[in-house]
């Protein structure tokens, strides 16, 4: 990237086919020059992409595909058309060999050979009204490459119906993130699984998730199950007492002694 700090009234095209500035103002911008490798099938097809943005916008960028510079706004007409000459295109089109054909071979054992196995739990996200359904939430974390498939499973048979996937996340560690929810109304018995395949894994990874008694009903069972253990606990206590009380007194009857 390049950046520049002023804000351009002005500008031109230099000698070398970038931005100058002719005069300047205090409010900042930002100049981006961005270089991409796409690869399909290996190095079977490379394509090339350089790309000129001005602010947020893309106002030219050169297409090894097509094999010349094309303008996307006014502002990078005059870019586009000195990156035409035959000078610049020249060394355009040696960039596919050069800068990622050169970086595919130097990157390949950490790109495209490194495999990192995610991470699945399941959680759960129970809706406030019991007539809503609720979520089951599939979260797999820390894997490498991207592509990944995950699929829901009720009682065995897959679930389509109310399956919701989220963005994938970049980790920012060359690991990415991705959840997948399913809408659902568990009744109790009811097990839920959550398959993940990945290419790092030989065997899909599968968690399971059985659908519990309603949490008031269960505190409610609970309680009532204390109550009855203590009052046994209560009658055994008092008639172990009155028979520990009732030897000791025909024990003081039949073996009383007199003081002399």
């Amino acid at each position: 990237y390049l950046a520049l700090t002023p804000t351009l009234r002005g500008a031109e095209v230099g000698g070398d086919g970038f931005l100058t500035c002719s005069s300047l103002l205090s409010e900042h911008f930002l100049l981006q020059e961005k270089s991409e490798c796409h690869y399909t099938n290996g190095m079977q097809q490379v394509r090339y992409l350089k790309r000129l943005i001005w602010g947020q916008q893309e106002i030219c960028y050169y297409d090894s595909d097509l094999g010349f510079s094309v303008a996307c706004t006014e502002l990078g007409r005059p870019i586009a058309e000195y990156w035409n000459r035959l000078e610049w295109l020249s060394y355009l089109w040696a960039s596919v060999e050069k800068f990622c054909s050169y970086n595919y071979r130097r990157f390949k054992n950490i790109t495209v050979g490194r495999r990192v196995k995610p991470r699945v739990k399941i959680s759960t996200l129970k809706a406030e009204s019991s007539h809503r359904p609720s979520l089951l939430v599939c979260s797999a974390t820390g894997f490498y490459p991207s592509e990944i498939a995950t699929k829901w499973f009720k009682n065995g048979q897959e679930e389509t119906a109310g399956v919701v996937s989220r963005e994938l996340l970049h980790n920012g560690d060359w690991t990415f993130q991705t959840q997948v929810m399913l809408e659902t109304k568990p009744k109790r018995g009811d097990i839920y699984t959550c398959q993940v395949e990945h290419v790092s894994l030989q065997t899909p990874i599968t968690m399971q998730w059985v659908a519990q008694p309603d949490s008031a009903k269960s505190k409610m069972f609970i309680g009532i199950g204390g109550f009855v253990v203590g009052l046994i606990f209560m009658v055994l206590g008092l008639l172990v007492y009155q028979k520990n009380k009732k030897g000791e007194l025909q024990v003081n009857e039949g073996g009383e002694m007199c003081p002399q």
